[in-house]
């Protein structure tokens, strides 16, 4: 593996499973880094009374947490491991190119408040491209010559 594929791997599984955890800490009623539960579903989905329950959330924090560690290299080198860090990527990639607003209506959540707008513009969408991109890096396979 090339020290870029290397490097876009440990980006992406720090990423993720920094998101996952961060995910399942809410799942377990934190609110940090906002003061209460109000501003956090203000800060993550955009409106104070839609925050997801946690069972939802424990969902979302273990996906990233499996994603991570599928991106970070699990499952090895072989043709579903890559076609899952691709599709990962590529999921990544759309978040932030079509940005909060798409996703929380594809979840069938209320449109978002001026605070998330905010973060996502500045924080969530940037930080979905990074992730997206190493995703689709990571899943690049050492090419094997023809001789063997």
């Amino acid at each position: 593996m090339s020290a870029l594929t290397g490097f876009a791997r440990l980006i992406a599984w720090t990423g993720l499973t920094a998101v996952g955890a961060l995910h399942l800490s809410w799942a377990s009623g934190s609110s940090w880094p906002a003061k209460n539960r109000k501003r956090l579903a203000e800060s993550v989905v955009g409106n104070a009374a839609a925050l997801p329950d946690p069972a939802a959330t424990a969902v979302v924090g273990a996906t990233a947490l499996v994603g991570g560690a599928i991106a970070g290299g699990a499952l090895g080198e072989n043709g579903a491991a890559v076609a899952m860090r691709r599709t990962g990527g590529a999921v990544l990639l759309a978040r932030a190119a079509f940005g909060g607003d798409a996703a929380l209506a594809v979840l069938g959540l209320p449109p978002a408040g001026k605070r998330f707008r905010e973060l996502d513009r500045r924080f969530y969408r940037p930080l979905c491209g990074v992730l997206g991109a190493a995703m689709i890096i990571g899943a690049r396979r050492r090419r094997v010559d023809a001789d063997g």
